[in-house]
């Protein structure tokens, strides 16, 4: 009887045995890391379509991995090397806004069929709420000149030149982009402020972010676009402002006095101020005239 009992117990426990083995398999298959698809310089478009990809990488400037999207022209190709634009996201958006969001790449499908302006890769970023300085919350402006740009010169096939690198944004993203062509102006050949949250004497309801981003006037002078604009040496940039007029934010007035002062120093500067608001719907109408000015034929 007794090896009766010690049979049906070995043959339970070896049951158990398997049975936890395989359980534990599948846990470790489950919470395995994702894998992130770098990118490489191989074509990655099918023949005659465009392509987006997320990207992730770490930033050594903010010492954490950040996202980008990236889009890729039609027919992209090593051998050829093609123009960048960065274009960064407003207050509260993301790597997302410019792309899904607001559907540039679309845009850009259109005008590239219909032969209005030239193949460009576009980069679209993650920057958080961080206006693209550098501040107590991370190194950003740092991240964006050095850490982005080196990242995609060096995984894609890009015109690593001033003339084929431009920047620009909207809202906060503008500001961001001003900020960062007028303090690294061989850097880049163009620069556009979409709406850009260039902020003058009316802050809207917006708390204490006047002390934040300008905490005190000699820090102003080293971040505002308005006064980099005043003390940089910027030959050879060309620069684009817009604002809808009913813009909440009254942004259309530091944009226009952001242009005047442009031009004052002969400056390659142009302002437009058309009917709108500061949402989506102004930024889409806009959106093959910003196109035409970074890539047209």
């Amino acid at each position: 009887m007794k090896s009766r009992y010690m049979v049906v117990a070995c043959f339970l426990l070896l049951v158990a045995l398997v049975t936890g083995c395989a359980s534990g398999s599948k846990t470790t298959a489950t919470t395995s890391k994702p894998t992130i698809n770098e990118p490489t310089q191989q074509p990655v478009s099918t023949p005659g379509s465009s392509s987006v990809q997320k990207i992730s990488f770490n930033s050594e400037s903010l010492g954490k991995d950040m996202k980008f999207n990236i889009y890729l022209p039609p027919n992209y190709e090593v051998k050829n090397k093609y123009p960048v634009l960065y274009i960064i996201h407003g207050y509260g958006g993301n790597e997302d806004s410019w792309i899904q969001g607001l559907g540039i790449d679309k845009s850009a499908d259109k005008l590239l069929s219909e032969g209005k302006i030239k193949p460009l890769i576009i980069v679209s970023p993650e920057i958080d709420n961080s206006y693209g300085f550098n501040s107590a919350l991370g190194k950003y402006n740092d991240y964006i000149v050095k850490d982005l740009v080196q990242y995609v010169d060096s995984h894609f096939s890009t015109d690593a030149t001033r003339g084929g690198r431009y920047i620009g944004g909207l809202s906060m993203g503008g500001w961001a982009a001003l900020h960062s062509a007028f303090q690294y102006p061989e850097l880049y050949s163009k620069v556009g402020g979409h709406s850009p949250a260039v902020w003058m004497d009316f802050w809207a309801d917006t708390g204490g972010l006047k002390n934040w981003i300008y905490p005190s006037e000699e820090i102003r002078k080293q971040r505002d676009p308005l006064a980099l604009a005043e003390t940089q040496n910027l030959d050879g940039l060309s620069v684009y402002l817009d604002s809808g007029d009913q813009d909440g934010y009254r942004f259309y007035q530091g944009a226009e006095a952001l242009n005047q002062l442009l031009l004052s120093k002969k400056v390659n500067s142009q302002y437009h101020h058309s009917p709108g608001g500061h949402d989506g719907d102004y930024w889409k109408k806009n959106m093959e005239a910003y196109l035409l000015f970074y890539s047209g034929t």
